[in-house]
């Protein structure tokens, strides 16, 4: 089974507080009060985690926008969600 077509990822609403201003966000982690902030590309996945997206579905909103190929773009998705779920800011379903 592919994790990257299977496997939602959804920011965790009861634990993250965010704005975006523009092509930024600062995202709020409410439990232990730290922020983080989120370039214009992060910003462009952001809506989807939002709702819930796959992995595939992320590097498919960023190999149409950014000017990367899309293996750069699966690479820089696995790692923007990698940093999220190390931050304990995802839930998978």
């Amino acid at each position: 089974m592919n994790t990257e077509t299977t496997t939602v990822y959804q920011v965790d609403a009861e634990r993250v507080a965010w704005r975006t201003v523009g092509d930024e966000a600062v995202l709020l982690d409410v439990r232990n009060s730290v922020y983080f902030a989120l370039d214009s590309w992060a910003v462009l996945l952001w809506p989807h985690l939002v709702t819930g997206a796959t992995a595939a579905d992320l590097t498919a909103v960023l190999a149409a926008h950014a000017p990367v190929d899309p293996e750069r773009a699966a690479a820089d998705v696995r790692s923007f969600l990698a940093e999220l779920d190390t931050a304990d800011l995802l839930n998978r379903h």
